[in-house]
């Protein structure tokens, strides 16, 4: 009597991707350097500390596109309250992210620009990450800026993103 026994590997089966959140909320705290003014009269001078509660949803899977909104509120030597709004930019597998938008300061006084941010973004727990963005705000109308004039910030931006849905 023979008996024969085989092995065979068995293949690992295919690592099922994660799975997308499809609403994100994220809070952030931004400070950095405002530059405004023309030539030989250009200042610069610290930017206020901005604070922001946004809500993401993910309105693209291929690339990857959220949609965003949310609070902002500017401290320490201007108070302001407004709203940002845009998209985000996530390429699949990978940290990094890139914004653009615009932003609407509405109290005390009105001031509206656009906005761009690249960065990164690690996860700190399963469905919390830690992000770390560099963002450029121009903004150029508004009863907050003098005529025919501009304000640059540029700002570091600290934040923890957390997967709703």
């Amino acid at each position: 009597m023979i008996v024969q026994i085989a092995f065979t590997a068995a293949r690992p089966a295919a690592a099922a991707p994660e799975s997308l959140p499809l609403w994100q909320a994220e809070v952030r705290a931004g400070y950095g350097v405002a530059m405004g003014g023309s030539g030989s009269r250009m200042s610069t001078r610290p930017t206020p500390l901005t604070l922001a509660a946004i809500a993401s949803f993910a309105f693209n899977e291929e690339p990857l596109l959220y949609g965003y909104g949310g609070l902002l509120v500017e401290t320490l030597d201007r108070n302001a309250v407004g709203a940002v709004f845009g998209v985000r930019f996530s390429p699949q597998g990978s940290r990094l992210r890139l914004s653009g938008g615009g932003t609407w300061m509405v109290a005390p006084a009105t001031l509206f620009g656009a906005t761009a941010s690249g960065g990164a973004c690690m996860r700190w727990k399963p469905r919390i990450g830690l992000c770390g963005d560099v963002q450029l705000t121009a903004f150029f109308a508004g009863s907050d800026l003098a005529d025919g004039r501009a304000i640059t910030q540029a700002q570091l931006v600290v934040g923890m993103v957390f997967d709703a849905l």
